[in-house]
């Protein structure tokens, strides 16, 4: 018999810095959620602004406004996705970014 329990799920240095581009604005948050079977969790996103596909414009940065509305919504979702469900299916929907799609679906019309 083995119990094991989930302590970090983390990206690599090179991931990071493949995902930091020239001319774009990072937005970045982090919340503590505790879960319905009572872990404390601290999730971090980071976002990334893209060029629309009409843009004429080199670099697509996002005004201070956008980033507090981008950030409250990434927030949110994350304290409702995780707050609602055990660790172990947390864990699950972590793996596939299934909160990550979530946000930049939700965000997308903020800028």
């Amino acid at each position: 018999n083995c119990l094991t329990d989930f302590h970090a799920m983390s990206l690599t240095r090179d991931k990071l810095y493949s995902l930091v581009r020239k001319w774009h604005t990072m937005i970045s948050a982090h919340v503590d959620v505790k879960t319905t079977d009572g872990y404390v969790v601290r999730l971090f996103v980071i976002a990334f602004t893209e060029r629309r596909p009409d843009q004429v414009s080199t670099n697509c940065y996002a005004q201070s406004a956008h980033i507090r509305k981008i950030r409250k919504k990434m927030m949110e979702i994350m304290t409702k996705e995780a707050g609602t469900v055990q660790l172990r299916e947390l864990v699950k929907k972590l793996i596939p970014e299934s909160i990550g799609k979530e946000i930049t679906k939700q965000t997308r019309g903020i800028f």
